[in-house]
């Protein structure tokens, strides 16, 4: 029995010339946008918080790239939508319980580990109260803006996350922030699971080493997402929309 494409419901135009046999335009509908930033918080992004389980030893490369290559794009990124009203959705990986008592064991456990000490040999958690715990205040969050609290790795599976989503109508989502292989990586495959549109900004995306990195971006594209440099999403999507303030 031979059915036809049309009679399937997709929200998204095909076309076998695009990523995933999508229509390269259906990734960037405004109306249902978002930017994702996954923890992008102090203690991800602050040297002074080397030595952390995010950073894996790699400090020298890690907080190079941070510095010089993740939070402009970011800021670029960040920007660029807040000047054309679309939406931004920041997750953090925190506790609001002090006694961590909302938290999964396995996720517990990097949230209040005692290996968790900063530069002036103090301990820090994962608390929502804690400074580790805030958004690195170059990139905080403004106005509409909106913030999930998380309790582990894939914000789908411990947070609000897709009721929130949808009650905004938000169907495509560009992810950013870190770990690469870890938070995004978790968050993006349950997102394309449950029928998000997904693209991955490369530059935006921060992981312990850049041969994870590669791995984990070269196996999101090949069949999760779109794979682009902030100022590819930039061009495409004033591309589209050309009345759009750069």
């Amino acid at each position: 029995m031979t059915v036809e494409v049309n009679k399937y419901f997709f929200d998204f135009k095909l076309d076998k010339k695009g990523p995933h046999g999508i229509s390269k335009d259906s990734y960037f509908e405004k109306d249902k946008l978002a930017l994702i930033v996954i923890d992008m918080q102090n203690y991800m992004t602050r040297n002074r918080y080397s030595g952390k389980w995010s950073s894996r030893g790699a400090e020298d490369y890690y907080y190079i790239r941070c510095e010089n290559l993740i939070i402009p794009n970011l800021i670029k990124i960040i920007n660029f939508f807040r000047k054309n009203n679309i939406k931004i959705v920041y997750t953090r990986i925190a506790s609001q319980d002090k006694y961590f008592s909302d938290t999964p064991s396995t996720s517990k456990k990097n949230l209040v580990d005692d290996d968790n000490i900063d530069r002036e040999g103090k301990r820090w958690t994962l608390f929502q109260d804690d400074d580790a715990s805030h958004i690195d205040s170059r990139i905080k969050p403004e106005g509409n803006d909106i913030v999930i609290m998380k309790t582990g790795s894939g914000a789908f599976c411990s947070s609000e996350i897709d009721l929130i989503l949808r009650s905004n109508n938000i169907s495509k989502l560009i992810f950013s922030g870190g770990l690469t292989d870890a938070c995004v990586s978790s968050t993006l495959r349950q997102a394309w699971d449950r029928g998000y549109l997904c693209t991955i900004l490369e530059d935006a995306c921060l992981s312990s080493s850049m041969e994870d990195h590669d791995a984990e971006i070269s196996i999101l594209k090949k069949y999760y997402a779109w794979s682009l440099k902030t100022s590819e999403i930039i061009d495409l999507m004033r591309d589209k929309y050309p009345d759009m303030e750069e």
